[in-house]
């Protein structure tokens, strides 16, 4: 049987401490203490995932009990959400200095809880960030640069590069956050599309988010895409090729285009040439 993962709650309040224990103990082993003092001594022995800590203690209070445990080998790198009442300027600063991943406000919602619990342990990879929940995420973050909400796009490519990802994924949607501060929306969006399309291999999406397309225009299409790239029309070509990828087409052509897009963005176009003429000779070589 899998064990489950562990969560040390600290908090002087017991019940505080019986609620939290409640709330999680379906999922999580949950060890809880009252004081930052046996907290520490917990940690002396034992490694926990994560560590559930009140700001409001007396004796020693949140801070100070964080800035210990940052001193100890279990500790040092141990992911750390704070619970409060009130979150102030001053416990942010300090708790920013201090590593913490996240604040949850009391008395706090169970699905709020539990989906700062999940956020944190994936941004230190505890726990893997399923294909699915990144290509929406990254859905949203195209959302909002179609919509010129190019804040609110650099803040959710921010929480997406919080995480652990695929190192390519990883590579594409930071560029996109730097070409967005660069006011290049254009090929911001392209790079955002082609995270999507790099993850639409793994993730099922709905048919209905794309358009039908016959095989005769399907392959018109590719020819001017071709046709385009042969007159250095780059430009051009990659705006054919990504109007081309909002239509339903067949994983061969589909990767095709990926690549070839890949290429123009790195002025490649003899090799982008060479991608679609590869897809026009498997569509009559009847591949598809």
């Amino acid at each position: 049987m899998e064990s489950k993962m562990r969560i040390l709650a600290v908090d002087d309040n017991i019940i505080n401490l019986a609620t939290i224990e409640q709330e999680l103990k379906n999922k999580y082993e949950v060890i809880t203490v009252n004081s930052g003092a046996r907290a520490i001594r917990y940690l002396n022995k034992e490694k926990p995932d994560l560590i559930l800590l009140d700001v409001q203690m007396a004796l020693m209070d949140g801070i100070e009990t964080l800035r210990e445990i940052r001193t100890m080998e279990n500790g040092a790198t141990i992911p750390v959400i704070m619970l409060t009442s009130q979150k102030n300027r001053e416990t942010v600063i300090e708790g920013t200095k201090l590593g913490i991943l996240d604040y949850v406000l009391k008395p706090f919602d169970s699905q709020d809880l539990h989906a700062r619990i999940d956020r944190a342990l994936k941004k230190v990879g505890a726990l893997p960030v399923e294909d699915k929940e990144l290509y929406e995420s990254v859905k949203s973050v195209m959302e909002e640069l179609q919509a010129k909400n190019t804040r609110n796009a650099i803040m959710k490519i921010e929480e997406i590069l919080s995480f652990k990802i695929d190192e390519e994924i990883f590579g594409r949607m930071q560029n996109a956050k730097a070409r967005i501060r660069a006011n290049d929306e254009e090929t911001a969006e392209r790079l955002v599309s082609r995270v999507l399309k790099m993850l639409e291999r793994t993730v099922k999406v709905e048919k209905s988010s794309k358009y039908p397309i016959s095989t005769g225009e399907m392959n018109a299409r590719l020819l001017y895409i071709l046709n385009d790239l042969e007159n250095f029309k780059v430009r051009e070509a990659a705006q054919k090729l990504e109007d081309l990828m909002r239509y339903e087409i067949p994983p061969v052509v589909g990767e095709a285009c990926v690549a070839a897009q890949e290429r123009l963005d790195e002025f490649d176009d003899g090799a982008a040439e060479e991608l679609i003429q590869q897809a026009l000779a498997e569509m009559k070589n009847h591949l598809i």
